[in-house]
């Protein structure tokens, strides 16, 4: 097939993902979509056997392999697929979470009329109740499909469906966040004057760590990253806790640690531990005050 003629491009990154990015490319190969399209899987150093795992799909899917190995970072290898992708519709799907059936024709169809677009989550099929609960409530519902996030703009999160003249206008996802590249990207697509649309019958699938150690260094790493998204958006209107709500806060914690006894009791005080830590760390490393 000329590559010119496909419709949508799906870009899945990955390192180190071999326990699940074959469920991703399955739920992709099990899409029931009309037109032309492909999939541009991104070797970000992988040192495991995802690059094996995706080239095994590729009898089953019009799937690529590229690799992105001059650096490591979520946002470098989305940009490199970008590069290598051939459609002006572009899809943005993690390797350790999975689409639902419906989901790249829901998606593709909505991006015939707007320029960026995100689907509904489901935050409970992947996850057991003690891991999802750890997360605490859904943070896109019927009521609020897009949350305004830190008081900003909504956040596409995940599940990114972008016009190939909208992801250049704004000059890619950030390269230079190790984590929240969605968050930045949704801000500055939405800051150059293009909405994001809520696509509700398109369905994503979340998928958790599920160990207490793993809940701990998700909620850190990603936390370590909100003040360097603060330092570069708070003139866009990026709040931040007072210092009273942070001490209100670790004491809380404090209270809820000395308390818990079971793995349920536990995991979201593993989240909610890494988080605040997070935030005190990356407060240091990128000299701004983030509490």
């Amino acid at each position: 097939m000329n590559a010119a003629s496909f419709e949508v491009s799906v870009v899945v990154p990955f390192r180190n993902a071999a326990r699940t990015l074959g469920h991703q490319l399955e739920a992709l190969a099990r899409q029931n979509f009309a037109g032309p399209w492909e999939v541009v899987t991104v070797d970000n150093r992988s040192e495991d056997g995802s690059r094996q795992i995706a080239e095994s799909f590729s009898d089953r899917l019009q799937l690529r392999v590229v690799e992105a190995g001059e650096r490591l970072g979520a946002g470098y290898a989305r940009n490199v697929g970008a590069r290598h992708a051939t459609a002006q519709k572009l899809l943005f799907v993690d390797a350790d979470d999975e689409v639902a059936p419906g989901y790249v024709a829901r998606m593709a169809a909505a991006l015939d009329r707007h320029d960026f677009v995100t689907s509904a989550f489901d935050q409970e099929t992947l996850n057991p109740d003690w891991v999802r609960a750890a997360h605490g409530p859904a943070w896109r519902n019927a009521d609020e499909p897009l949350p305004n996030q830190f008081g900003v703009l909504p956040n596409a999160g995940g599940s990114i469906g972008i016009s190939r003249a909208a992801l250049e206008a704004v000059g890619g996802f950030p390269e230079d966040l190790p984590r929240m590249q969605d968050i930045a990207l949704s801000w500055e697509v939405q800051l150059a004057g293009i909405p994001l649309h809520y696509v509700p019958d398109a369905l994503y699938r979340i998928r958790y760590r599920d160990r207490l150690p793993d809940l701990f260094r998700q909620g850190l790493a990603g936390s370590s990253c909100a003040p360097l998204l603060y330092k570069r958006y708070r003139s866009a209107g990026m709040q931040r806790r007072t210092v009273a709500a942070m001490l209100r806060s670790w004491a809380r914690l404090a209270v809820d640690l000395s308390k818990a006894r079971t793995r349920a009791e536990l995991a979201p005080l593993a989240v909610r531990l890494g988080r605040e830590l997070g935030r005190l760390s990356g407060s240091i490393r990128h000299r701004v005050f983030f509490p």
